[in-house]
This record gives C-alpha cells, structure tokens and sequence, in this order.
C-alpha cells in the first residue's frame, strides 16, 4: 500500500505543476506577439519540454517543506507543525510563482529569463519597483489568487497516517528520496538539466518559453563579471566601437551565396604550423593551403578553452569574464551568431563535434547559436568502430568525411561549423596511423599530425563536390596547447593560433591582404559578412573584416584578473579598475620592447580597450549587445 506522505507529496507537486503552467501560459498570452507566429506544435512542444524544467525547480524550491513530509506521522500530526509546513509552502511558492508573473513582463526589457545578474542592475529594479508594482497590478491580484488557491487544495500535514514495519518505512522513503533526487537533476541524462536545455530549437523565444524563472535563478549565481562602467553614458564607447570596426568601403559581395564551413581545429597553435614560422612544424598539408589562402599567422585567439573558442569564433564574442559565456548566466541572452544570420538567408545549418552529447555544452549552445542540425556522437552513425577513439568519440578523419557527406545532403547553400578532437589530450593516434606521422618534441605534435592528415583527406574528397569552388572554408585553432620554441612562451603566444580563409572560387577576384596583419578570432564573422556582401545595421560592435586593409588589426582579451591590448603600435595590461600598466612598443613581427609609448599613442588605445570591456560588459548584463543604436 503507498504510504499517505507518498500521496501527499504526488498531491502537492501536482497542484505546483498546474501553477506552474498557468504562469507558462500567462508568458505566452502576454507576449503573444512573439509567438503569434509560431506552429500550435512548437508551441506545445515548448510547453512538454517546460514539464521537466518545472519538476526540477518545484523540487529544488521546495527541499526543505518536502523533507517535512517525510518525517514520521506522529510528527506531522502536531498542529504548530502542521501550521508552519503550509506557510513555509505558501510563502516559498508565492516568491518562486511571483518570479514567473514578474517576468511575463521583464522580459520584453531583458530578452531573457531571469537569473542571479539581475543584481548587478539592483539599483535601477529597486527605483523601479513601486511603478513596476501599481503599473502591473492586476499580475499582482493574480498571483496571490493563484497561490491562495494553491494552498486551499493542498492537503495538510495533519492527515497523514503510516502503518506497517520500520524497514517498510525506511524503504518507502528512501525511494522518495531517489526520485526527488532524479527529479531534481532533470533525469538520467549525462549532466544536470541546465537553462541551455531550453532551447530545443534555433528559436530563442521558444526557449523563453520553455524555461521557468525559478529554475534559472537556482542554475545561475552570483555573476563573475562585475559591472564595469568606463564611461559616464554608453554613447562613447559605442560610437567609438562604431568607427572602429564599420568597413570602410562597401562589402567585398565576391563570394554572395557561397557555402561557409569552419573548421575549428582542436589545440591547433601557430607555433606547429611550419608556413608560420622559419622552422618544420606538424601540419604540412595545412603549409600548402596557406599559400593558397588569405593565411594571417599573427592571429590570436580570444581566450585559451575551447568552450570559449566556440562563441569567438561563431559569434564574434570574446571572452571578458573568468566563465565561459557558454555555462555563464549570459548563456540564453540573444546572440545574433553566424548560423543566426545565414539560416535567416536561406541558409541550412550543421554543427559537428564528435565527443559525447553534453560535453562543453556544444550541443546546447549550438542551437542557441542558430545551428539547426547537430551532430555528435549519439547522431554519428554506428557500425564502424574503426570510427571511434577510445577517450573521446569520434575520431577526425571519419568526422570530417561525414561532414562531406552531409554537406552532399544539405540544401544549398550550407553554412557548417565542425569542431575536431583527436588532437586532445590523450592524443589518440587509430592503430592504421601508427608511426605515420613525426612523434615531435611534444606529445600533442603526432596527433598534430594526424588531424593535419584527417583535414587533407577532407580536401581531397570535396574538391570532387560541386559545391567546392562555391564555399568559404575557414579554418583556426579553438586555442593553444604546450610550447616548445621559447618565442611562444610568453603571453602573446599563448593564444596565437592561425587563422586560413580559403577561397578556390575566388581565383579570378583578387583581394588585397596583408598577410602580417593582427587579427583575432572575433575577425571570423565580419569578415565572412564582408565576403557574402551582408551588411548588419545593428552588428556587434567588436571585430573586424580581416580585408578591410585601411582599418588597423588588433586583438585583445580577458586573462583573469585582468586585459590585455595589442595593435600595431603597442601591448598593454589593464587591470579591472581601469589601471594600466606593463606598456610595451610593437615593432615589426609583434615584437615588444621596453620604451616609452608617446601619450598620443596610448590614451587611444586604453580608450580603445575601455570601451569594449564597457560595451560587452554593459552588453551581456542587459542583454542589448545588438541594441546600441539605442543610446546614440
């Protein structure tokens, strides 16, 4: 026989789950025009897939009332108990419901749910708060209905009854606790059930929809970026980052409708590329397509992991916090990312990284990204298990074939980012390779190797495709690894990964490049817009077209604690007060020494840096990277 506090608990968490949908649903009404044009089905599917999100967040809001109710039954029968129990219910599930109505509205001025960075702004809620209060009063009146509700079918303490022997007892519980502990994580899944789960689809609305603000404020905390201002308003800096980053002739539009395929090569550093430097290195196919491409050596990139490579690259977004963007709080904010831009062009969208689903929240953040089709390992096909490492997944002469494959597939035009593995640590060489390619001075430079090889025979068999001399390839290093050579010991080293735009169908257009000049990462997306003829208006405000050879390259990041700046003049450390110091010039192949940097030079640059650590800053915590026209 279920014991009662087993019917208890069914009860309560039931009623909490009709709560929950009519606050869902007063998100959706309430925001109709945001979903007024969507499917009925993506709609319901946003509504079955918020279940899961609500069972998590009414077991984590509600820990401490449900541990009452598995206390013993002659307990829960004293009345004081009993009283102390529904209030602790009804106040705990006030706040959490509150926090759901509250955001019907806040999220058309946050474009997102909320979480813990909701108090970096404290001080503009707490002015607001009264008008907010007598302005939505009616959400007000319909939330305390709805919880008053909630707390009259609830069924009290003081009717639970228990029979039987103790392991009986002890049994019973324990399996509650076992499924208030699955429930809690959001499953069986790999990880625990995280915002970025909500979003199912390429649509960010839908996955607004999904969520519940409760759920994401437990997920997120505290945030790592500290609101940094710079500037007395914000029109400064953005008009600033304005002419620093516009074109300064119109798009190139040479490559109007051509594929676009990125590769992100795992670990891959300049200082293993031997057409970068005046020794052999571990990548001689890579040698040879840089004489064929707009090949920059002196590029960095914008943070040294892997999962914050991702979002520099794809998106444009360097790294400016100690967390990657992708498991921060900033995960759901809007992001107009490459695949965001092109499927609105017709473009389709794939995205491939062959460890497990779930591994650096790829998979998740992918689609937030706009990249409708991922493949990872669950969705590689089977059969082959010459296909696979045996750490990782699949290894990345398989992979990248089957990108070949799909790109056969896909409706044209195709736009695929594909993120390698085999050159991660433990450096899995396929039993075929053994001794096929130099064991090197470091242990990454045979799997070097390797990748080198696995990205050759992807070469090799799309040069035989149609679509070849119609697609953009870019390829890069997602970050560094271990150096060898003392010249890449130093902080600049440390993120200089290569950077190759390959063209083939461009052979009869030529494009002034300078082949020595400092990009970054974040170069990736306006330079591609530039190639396609796509010019963004509202644009993010960092990163530059690579071509556009009258404006000056830099590059720049976070390095916690502290920034660091380079353009062709000088290097510099800024620490998170505003202080600068450890200025450097910059001469010839970046390289720095020690001697006084003329003010007129400086001040530009610590502007320069200033403003985008402002920009991005003020950015991320408001979610209106894309809306700066707004304050000028």
């Amino acid at each position: 026989m279920v014991p009662s506090f087993f019917r208890l608990a069914v009860q309560r968490i039931a009623i909490l789950m009709g709560v929950y949908f009519i606050s869902r649903m007063l998100f959706l009404l309430w925001n109709w025009n945001l979903y007024s044009s969507f499917p009925a089905g993506k709609i319901g599917l946003a509504f079955f897939y918020g279940l899961r999100f609500d069972l998590s967040a009414i077991v984590l809001t509600n820990f401490a009332v449900m541990l009452l109710w598995l206390a013993p039954a002659a307990w829960t029968r004293r009345p004081w108990l009993t009283r102390i129990e529904l209030a602790l219910f009804a106040v705990i599930n006030l706040i959490c419901i509150g926090s759901n109505f509250a955001d019907a509205e806040f999220v058309k001025f946050i474009g997102k749910r909320s979480g813990f960075d909701m108090l970096l702004i404290h001080q503009d809620l707490e002015q607001q708060s009264f008008s907010l209060l007598t302005s939505y009063w009616q959400f007000c009146v319909g939330l305390v209905l709805t919880i008053s509700v909630a707390v009259w079918f609830a069924r009290p303490l003081r009717t639970l009854q228990e029979a039987g022997p103790l392991w009986l007892k002890a049994g019973w519980r324990l399996l509650a606790v076992a499924l208030l502990v699955v429930a809690a994580r959001g499953g069986f899944q790999f990880k625990p059930l995280h915002p970025m789960h909500a979003y199912f689809t390429t649509h960010h609305e839908l996955g607004l929809l999904t969520l519940n603000t409760p759920f994401n404020v437990i997920k997120s905390r505290p945030s790592i970026v500290e609101r940094q201002r710079f500037f007395s308003g914000d029109r400064e800096p953005i008009v600033r980052l304005r002419d620093m980053t516009k074109l300064t002739r119109p798009p190139l539009a040479l490559a109007k409708d051509f594929n676009v395929v990125i590769l992100l090569v795992e670990s891959l550093s300049t200082e293993y590329v031997g057409a970068a430097n005046d020794f052999e290195g571990y990548t001689p196919f890579l040698d040879s397509l840089a004489k064929e491409s707009f090949f920059y050596k002196y590029n960095f990139a914008n943070a040294r992991r892997s999962i914050e490579g991702l979002p520099a690259v794809i998106c444009g977004i360097p790294n400016i916090m100690a967390e990657p963007v992708i498991t921060s709080d900033f995960s759901n904010n809007r992001y107009e990312c490459l695949p965001n831009i092109l499927s609105r062009r017709g473009y389709s969208t794939y995205f491939l990284h062959g460890a497990h689903n779930g591994s650096m929240h790829f998979d998740t953040f992918s689609r937030i990204a706009g990249f409708e089709n991922f493949v990872g390992l669950n969705e590689f096909p089977k059969g082959n298990k010459q296909d696979l490492d045996e750490y990782w997944g699949v290894l990345d002469e398989p992979m990248l074939q089957h990108a070949v494959k799909l790109i056969d597939l896909a409706p044209k035009p195709v736009m695929m980012g594909v993120f390698t593995l085999s050159s991660h640590h433990p450096y899995f060489i396929p039993p075929q390779h053994t001794g096929k390619f130099p064991k090197g001075d470091l242990e990454i430079h045979e799997s070097m190797g390797y990748a080198d090889y696995a990205i050759e025979q992807f070469f090799k068999s799309a040069r035989k495709k149609p679509w070849f001399n119609k697609t953009i390839f870019v390829i890069t290093g997602d970050h560094t690894q271990k150096f060898y050579h003392k010249e890449y010991g130093n902080l600049l080293g440390y993120y200089r990964v290569p950077l190759f735009i390959y063209v083939p169908g461009l052979k009869d257009h030529k494009i002034a490049f300078d082949p020595a000049r400092l990009t970054q990462h974040i170069d990736v997306v306006p330079s591609v817009m530039d190639l396609l003829g796509v010019n963004l208006p509202d644009r993010l405000l960092v990163g530059q077209s690579v071509f556009d050879t009258k404006a000056e390259g830099r590059a720049y990041s976070f390095n916690p604690p502290e920034y660091w700046y380079l353009d062709t003049k000088l290097f510099m450390n800024m620490r998170r007060n505003g202080e600068v110091y450890n200025v450097k010039k910059h001469e010839g192949a970046i390289r720095l020494i020690d001697a006084t940097v003329d003010a007129s030079v400086l001040d530009p640059a610590i502007a320069n840096l200033k403003s985008v650590a402002h920009y991005l800053n003020e950015g991320l915590i408001r979610n209106n990277l894309y809306g700066w026209r707004q304050s000028l």
